[in-house]
């Protein structure tokens, strides 16, 4: 791998750079004390993985790694910094790991074991991959391809909310056919037989031109039922996080990279951009899921006297999933531990009113 070190003070890079060649997992060490040096010099070495100290004067390790990663998606960061209170915001930036000043052997070790093991599942994935094209369902609807290892948008412009609509309803039943009924009673159940039929006929041409200018082999097919969307290989988001998280071994701290990751693949609720009623119960079984992982995790996370990165986890629930009862709980038992009462209080006050408000 190849690593950029980049910290203000000369002395702390040389320490790191130090640390890191003794392990011997790293083909080249670059580093620096400007920040913009850095950020230049990656476009031209692509580095694997950067360690960035949160502190600077010009620049922010968070500002860095959001334009290293604005650049290179692939890159990997690692935030080094002497204090505790930032490592929640590292967390936000899908960071690997953060590391407390001074830097202890054994707490760098452990940090490049789950980088050599996020590389190891990269490669299994890139070796498997087949599949070029696929759809986002969580929070709204998206199409991207796959280049090169890299997600690439694909803009899709729908000529009515209707046609979007259709299409996602006809996604949620993939494969199946739908009757015209079932289509006429979900998108224009007031309206009169022959026009809600005409309304039908109108939006499935208006989707089927939208996919026709999409790289997808996707397609609308008819027969005396109704309307069926063939995918022919694409892949959707949601099916693949379920999969991937009934895939996942028991949580330790050799799967818990693994685990981390199908977490913070729940970008959204299912389709909760557009409130699409249908969309409802299906919404609701995969928040369920996602909930009762994440309490999983949050457990083992406070057992194992990781408390930020438990507090992490809970605070992105409270993002998405507002006024869980348990995640608040296990909130208040993280702040109660580490000592921040005024925190644990104030989740206390948020818990009554839910439960005010439930009654």
């Amino acid at each position: 791998m190849i690593a950029f070190v980049v910290d203000d003070e000369v002395l702390a890079c040389r320490q790191l750079k130090t640390m890191l060649k003794a392990t011997g997992c790293f083909e080249m060490i670059q580093t620096y004390t400007d920040p913009e040096q850095a950020l230049d010099e990656a476009a031209n070495r692509h580095p694997d993985v950067a360690f960035l100290d949160i502190e600077m004067p010009e620049m922010s390790g968070i500002e860095l790694a959001a334009r290293l990663q604005d650049n290179n998606t692939n890159i990997k960061v690692v935030f080094t910094t002497a204090f505790d209170e930032f490592a929640i915001k590292a967390f936000e930036l899908n960071a690997v790991d953060y590391l407390l000043k001074p830097i202890m052997k054994d707490r760098l070790k452990r940090t490049i074991e789950r980088l050599l093991h996020e590389r190891y599942i990269k490669q299994e994935q890139a070796e498997r991959e087949t599949i070029s094209f696929a759809i986002a369902c969580f929070d709204h609807l998206k199409f991207y391809r796959m280049d090169k290892g890299k997600k690439v948008d694909v803009a899709v412009k729908w000529r009515t909310s209707k046609a979007r609509e259709l299409y996602a309803f006809l996604l949620s039943s993939h494969d199946r056919f739908v009757s015209k009924e079932a289509l006429v009673d979900l998108l224009w159940p007031e309206a009169d037989p022959n026009k809600a039929a005409t309304h039908l006929y109108t939006t499935i041409y208006q989707v089927r031109k939208v996919l026709d200018k999409l790289a997808f082999k996707q397609k609308i097919v008819k027969n005396d039922i109704g309307y069926s969307l063939t995918l022919a290989g694409a892949s959707i988001d949601v099916e693949e996080w379920e999969a991937r998280l009934e895939r996942l071994h028991k949580l330790d701290r050799s799967t818990y990279q693994d685990h981390i990751q199908a977490f913070n693949d729940y970008k959204g609720h299912y389709f909760e951009e557009y409130g699409y009623l249908w969309a409802e119960p299906e919404r609701i079984r995969l928040c369920q899921l996602w909930l009762q992982h994440a309490h999983r995790l949050v457990d083992f996370l406070i057992k194992n006297n990781e408390d930020t990165e438990a507090l992490a986890v809970c605070q992105k629930v409270d993002r998405i999933q507002p006024g869980d009862e348990r995640n608040m709980k296990q909130e208040m038992t993280i702040y109660n531990k580490t000592g921040n009462v005024e925190g644990a209080i104030r989740i206390y006050e948020s818990l009554k009113e839910v439960n005010e408000t439930e009654v």
